[in-house]
């Protein structure tokens, strides 16, 4: 599949394009082409162009951009009209220390889903640390995807899940991104507080 990374030159961005590269075309999207370029030699697979060009071009895409520039990707609109959209874009600010949410309600993806209205938005990598990804091999871990129908966690799930020892999760629809969004906060705190390193999300199952 050819996926486009836009805001793929980040830290988060740059390491999900890195792993997905390895089993789908890619294409990093910066506002600055150049830059996209850059990136992209340092990833096999991968092809750099500017957001319009990869949105354009590919037939599904990551967004990976800071919430605050979130309200930007409302020209991509057309161009993203039909596909899926994966939002790993989570509202974060500091406050004495901590990590909070910044909403007071709903959430990027639902936002990032208004912007997009004639695109399938889910959720995908919100409580992944950069670090964690940018390994060669990923430590075993869950996803949460919320997506409004099945149908389209289905298409999440099949991209995220291509990434080895990633297991994506259906945590219902969009209007659960808001908790999804705001857990990151709270793994990023535990990680701080408790100075473990970078943590991310791992249930555990009696099936297991």
């Amino acid at each position: 599949m050819k996926i486009a990374v836009i805001g793929g030159t980040g830290k988060i961005g740059g390491a999900v394009a890195k792993h997905l590269a390895k089993s789908n075309s890619v294409i990093i999207g910066s506002r600055d082409p150049v830059k996209a370029e850059g990136a992209a030699k340092k990833i096999d697979g991968a092809v750099g162009a500017d957001y319009a060009t990869a949105a354009r071009e590919a037939e599904a895409a990551v967004v990976a951009v800071p919430y605050s520039a979130l309200a930007t990707l409302s020209v991509l609109a057309d161009k993203l009209s039909g596909k899926l959209v994966i939002s790993t874009v989570n509202p974060l600010k500091v406050e004495n220390g901590l990590t909070l949410f910044a909403l007071e309600r709903g959430s990027a993806a639902e936002e990032l889903a208004e912007l997009l209205p004639k695109s399938r938005v889910a959720t995908g990598f919100n409580n992944v640390p950069p670090l964690l990804l940018q390994r060669d091999e990923v430590v075993p871990m869950d996803v949460m995807v919320a997506a409004d129908t099945r149908e389209t966690y289905d298409e999440a799930a099949k991209i995220i899940g291509s990434i080895p020892n990633i297991r994506p999760l259906y945590a219902g629809p969009l209007s659960q991104a808001g908790l999804i969004e705001a857990l990151t906060a709270v793994v990023l705190n535990l990680a701080s507080l408790n100075k473990t390193g970078s943590l991310t999300t791992r249930f555990a199952s009696r099936r297991e």
